[in-house]
Order: structure tokens, then C-alpha cells, then sequence
């Protein structure tokens, strides 16, 4: 009988596994598929030595089961399941795992006159703007951007400038309090003293977050009570704040090229006597104005504001722009429209020109009447009967005219196959740096965040791996070649011995992936606060066995404990990604 019983239930089992989907039962994301890149041999079981069941076709797509290890079970019949090697497929869900996370909900704006780009980053294009306490849709976010949208206007704002309900505030503050916090200015410190405690709350009974070591640069956002609210790893913490002090960074000083020049990336970037953060405050830029770059000093840029006056602003609110204005090839006729300023302080021109004298300044809400345009600078009529420029970006124009938006680098991204492999993942871990960051975490990381800038400019983005997974390098590879991949880009981060060593290095192999390579480093060096190797000769899988153009870039040392506090920022990633989708655009250009 208790044969009998045995058999019964069994047969009941395959019976309802005929019927109702498996891969609940085993906790798997519904419309989770692999989806076949070559000819792939399915086993019996989880490993090399069981025998063949079947052989899948390029391009089939099956529903995943369950996981062992580098094997994947799939179903590939009714109640018939299988195993295939991980590294032979890709994984595929219903919302495609490239894509953006889909969001919905509502949101309100909480900085007043905020930017509406055409993608996740202060280096797209500007459509418009939204006052204090506008309601928006939500559509999608990443880890520093939201997609909105309302009956007039769509496009991405930075999630410091949106308030979420309680329930979907992950990617905004959670409250309106730390809302208010993140406007208030942040300053740089350093501890001084070794293991101090990183903790989650401003007390001495909350649970520690990790250790820094003496001398440790850190981002300050706050004070309060004796505790100092710091970044650390990308996420918000708290230290003691006898142990910590302000730092006026490295004496390092360097002279830019003659004609550079850099745009401001942050609402009223104060503008300080010295090159340092405790100096005098001698006035303030706004954002997307630009300006001649005179010298660098640490994290410290000097900037030329008139003929007479020159100040130093924190370097990493400044993006360096190329001296030469692209001009427009067809003529708009703006005459006798209306030009309304977004800024306080807006610079007007002599010439249409960022390097031109300044004429006058003028402050959100004034209005001016077009004469004319230049390129993408209006020619404007000032009370005193003077002619003087302003850059078309910065301001709003009333008529048939289109709002002019900031020249762009999106067009030479259109519809580019870019690869993006993200170093490590899985049982591979990758390098771990001195406060514990695994570096598989961080390039899937910085993968995700340039993937979203990439895909907002019309690229056809493909990721070798997504989440916590392990693939081979052969399958990455793959990818590559599978796709036809227009540029196939490996991000890593570095570890030495010598804690001192920072910076970040771009290889290559073979000659035809050199120009990529040199480019890449080009763009990161003229951005990046680090220093920069420069590209050089690497012998890696990756880009050895690669037949399309690829490069391989280490962006920084996380063996090197003060690098390390500085590549898991939110603005390093930024920054980061910002300089590879520029850089990528100069080379398809």
C-alpha cells in the first residue's frame, strides 16, 4: 500500500507540473528565458559528465527553472526539463533586463525652475523646465535620475529635485527633510584618526556601516549634534565629528590649455577667493553658464568671470567643453520674439561666444526681445541701446521657435551596438578594496548607469551580464561578435600593493581597437579628478580575442583607500559614465 501511495502521489506530481508553470515552484521570476547564441547541448543534470537529451538551436528561447552553480534548468517540453551551461546563452526576461526600470506613481518637484533633460545625465540636452511643486507622472528611474512626465513635457530630472511618496522613495530622498538637506552646501573632510566607526545613525548605538582609516577624504553633507553626515560606499552615513575636519585637498597645480573652457554643472556653485573650501566666498556661477578655465589645483578650478575677477570653484561641478561652437546650418528667424532668463546672474556677451567679454548680468524672469540668432546664441536688445548675446540653452523663447537646446553629442550615438561588460559577478568577485567593496558590485554598477545614458541617446545597448552572475569569458566575447558590436567596452577597477597608486588606465590589443582606446582616455582625462594612465598595450581575453573594435578600462583603485571612497560616490559614477558616453561619441563622430 504504501507502494501504491508512493507511485499515486508521484504521478499526481508530473500531472500538475504538466499543468501549472514549474518555475513558481522554484521562486523564478515569471518570463525569465534564456535565449540561445550558438548550437547548445542540453544534459540530464547539472555538469559536463551527464548525457545529452537534446540540442538546442541559435536563437531559441526557454523558460528558466532553476540554477546550480554555472548550470541553468530549463523546461523544454511538457514536464521534460533540462541543463545548459550558463555561459552559452543569455538570460531574457519579459521586460527586457537592458532596459531602464519601469516605474509609475507620482512625484512632485521640489527645486524651484529644475531642468528637464533628454536623458539621465547633465550632459544631455535641456527641453524645458518645471517650477517648485509641480505633480509629474513617473516613468522610469536609475540610481541618480527620474523619468517624468506631464501633459506638456517629458524627459529626466535628478532625483535630489523630486519628492516621492513614502512608498516609492527609493531613488529620491525619503523624506522631506533629507529632501531640504541635500540643497545646503557639501563640503569635503578628513578623518583623522584610524578604524573610525561609519554608522548608520547618528549614534553610538546604531549599527556600523564599516571603518575608515586616517586621512580618509570624505564628502560632508552634514553636522549635526556632534555627528557628521558623510557618503560612504554611495550610501549615506554617520561619524563622529571631533574625528573629522575639513580638508583643503592635494597642492597639486596644473594649467589648462590656452581657450579651454568648462560649463557649470550646479545650481549657485559658490565662487571662493582661494583654492580651497574655507576661503572667502567672492560670489557664485549658475548652472549651465560657461566659463575660460584658468589653472587647477586639486579638487580646486580656477575659472576667468569677467576681464577683472577670477575664482576658484570645486572642479568636480565643472564639465570641460570644447573651445569650438557648433553652428547651425539653417537659419531661424527669432526676431521680435520674446526671451525670457531661467537664472539668476545669467551672462550676457559681447559675442556669441563663452570666452567673449561679459556685457551685463540678468536675473530669472527677466525678458528681452530678440534680434537675432548666431549659432546657438541669441542676439539680444539691451535697455541702453547695446547688443549683447546669451546662450540659447540657458533661456526660454516665446513664439514659433523651437527652444534651442544645448549643442548635443546624441546624434553620433544613434543607433551605435555598443556591449558593455561589466568585470566579474557571481562566484567571481573580482578585486575587493581596502573598506570592502566587491568590485563586481561596482562595474555592474557603473555598466547600469552608462547603459541608461547610452540608450537615451538611440544606442542599441546590450549588457554581458545582468544582476549577481557569473559568464565566462569566451561568452562575452561572444556577445560581442554575436551582436557585431560597434564598440565593445570592459569595465574594471584596479588593486595594487602600493596603496598609493591611483588612477585610471584604457588598454587595447590589437591596432584597430587603439583610436577607441586613445579616445576613451582622452575624454576621462579632461574630466576626471584622478589621474589619468593614459591608453596603453593589454594583453586580456576580452579584447585579444575580440574581433570587433573594444577596449578594456580600469577607472580606479580600489586598493588605494582614499580612490576607493571616491569611485563608490554617486558623483563619480556620474562623472565617470558621463566621460565614456562623451568619449564613445567623439569616437563615433
Amino acid at each position: 500500500m504504501k507502494k501504491k501511495s508512493g507511485l499515486f502521489g508521484l504521478t499526481l506530481m508530473l500531472i500538475f507540473s504538466a499543468i501549472f508553470p514549474i518555475n513558481h515552484a522554484f521562486g523564478k521570476d515569471e518570463g525569465e528565458n534564456i535565449v540561445t547564441t550558438q548550437v547548445v547541448n542540453v544534459r540530464e543534470g547539472a555538469g559536463l559528465s551527464f548525457p545529452i537529451v537534446k540540442k538546442l538551436e541559435k536563437g531559441e528561447s526557454y523558460p528558466i527553472l532553476n540554477e546550480d552553480g554555472d548550470w541553468i534548468e530549463i523546461q523544454i517540453g511538457a514536464g521534460k526539463t533540462g541543463w545548459v551551461a550558463n555561459w552559452l546563452v543569455e538570460r531574457q526576461t519579459g521586460a527586457d533586463t537592458n532596459q531602464v526600470k519601469k516605474e509609475s506613481g507620482q512625484g512632485v518637484i521640489s527645486g524651484s525652475s529644475v531642468r528637464i533633460r533628454t536623458g539621465p545625465g547633465t550632459t544631455f540636452q535641456t527641453v524645458g523646465s518645471l517650477s517648485k511643486g509641480t505633480a509629474v507622472d513617473i516613468i522610469e528611474k536609475n540610481e541618480n535620475w527620474i523619468k517624468i512626465k506631464t501633459a506638456d513635457i517629458e524627459g529626466w530630472v535628478s532625483s535630489d529635485y523630486l519628492n516621492l511618496p513614502a512608498a516609492s522613495g527609493n531613488t529620491a530622498k525619503k523624506d522631506s527633510t533629507k529632501k531640504k538637506e541635500t540643497k545646503q552646501s557639501v563640503k569635503t573632510g578628513v578623518t583623522l584618526v584610524d578604524r573610525l566607526n561609519v554608522r548608520s545613525e547618528p549614534s553610538k548605538s546604531s549599527g556600523t556601516l564599516g571603518k575608515l582609516n586616517k586621512n580618509t577624504a570624505v564628502t560632508v553633507y552634514r553636522v549635526e549634534n556632534e555627528w557628521a553626515e558623510i557618503d560612504f560606499q554611495g550610501v549615506r552615513g554617520w561619524v563622529a565629528e571631533p574625528y573629522i575636519q575639513v580638508s583643503e585637498g592635494k597642492e597639486d597645480r596644473k594649467n589648462d590649455p590656452a581657450g579651454a573652457t568648462a560649463r557649470v554643472t550646479a545650481t549657485g556653485l559658490n565662487v571662493r577667493k582661494e583654492a580651497s573650501l574655507s576661503s572667502k566666498v567672492i560670489g557664485s556661477v549658475n548652472k549651465d553658464e560657461t566659463y575660460a578655465v584658468l589653472q587647477t589645483k586639486g579638487n580646486m578650478t580656477q575659472i576667468k568671470l569677467s576681464d577683472s575677477k577670477k575664482g576658484w570653484v570645486v572642479s568636480w561641478y565643472l564639465e570641460k567643453e570644447n573651445v569650438e561652437q557648433t553652428v547651425k546650418e539653417k537659419k531661424v528667424d527669432v526676431k521680435g520674439n520674446k526671451i525670457t532668463i531661467i537664472h539668476d546672474g545669467t551672462i550676457l556677451r559681447s559675442e556669441p561666444d563663452g570666452n567673449s567679454k561679459i556685457v551685463e548680468q540678468a536675473n530669472s524672469g527677466e525678458t528681452f526681445s530678440a534680434s537675432g540668432m548666431e549659432g546657438d546664441w541669441y542676439s539680444i536688445k539691451l535697455k541702453s541701446g547695446k547688443t549683447a548675446y546669451v546662450a540659447g540653452w540657458i533661456v526660454t523663447i516665446e513664439g514659433n521657435s523651437e527652444q534651442i537646446q544645448r549643442p548635443g553629442v546624441e546624434k553620433y550615438l544613434k543607433d551605435k551596438i555598443i556591449v558593455i561588460d561589466p568585470g566579474h559577478g557571481g562566484r567571481d568577485s573580482g578585486t575587493i578594496g581596502v573598506g570592502g567593496t566587491l568590485e563586481k558590485n561596482l562595474t555592474i554598477r557603473t555598466a547600469e548607469l552608462l547603459r541608461d545614458k547610452l540608450q537615451a541617446a538611440g544606442a542599441k545597448v546590450i549588457l554581458t551580464r545582468s544582476g549577481n552572475t557569473y559568464v565566462p569569458l569566451p561568452s562575452r566575447v561572444s556577445t560581442s561578435h554575436l551582436h557585431n558590436a560597434d564598440a565593445f567596452i570592459s569595465l574594471h577597477y584596479d588593486s595594487t600593493k602600493d596603496q598609493i597608486t591611483s588612477g585610471i588606465t584604457t588598454y587595447y590589443y590589437h591596432d584597430y581597437q587603439r583610436a577607441l582606446a586613445a579616445t576613451l582616455a582622452n575624454s576621462l582625462g579632461s574630466t576626471m579628478q584622478v589621474p589619468n594612465r593614459g591608453s596603453r598595450y593589454g594583453n586580456f581575453h576580452v579584447t585579444r580575442e575580440n574581433k570587433r573594435v573594444a577596449t578594456l578600462i580600469e577607472l580606479g583603485y580600489l586598493s588605494n583607500p582614499v580612490e576607493e571612497l571616491t569611485l563608490t560616490s554617486n558623483e563619480y559614477q556620474e562623472k565617470i559614465t558621463s566621460a565614456i558616453y562623451n568619449g564613445l561619441a567623439r569616437y563615433f563622430k
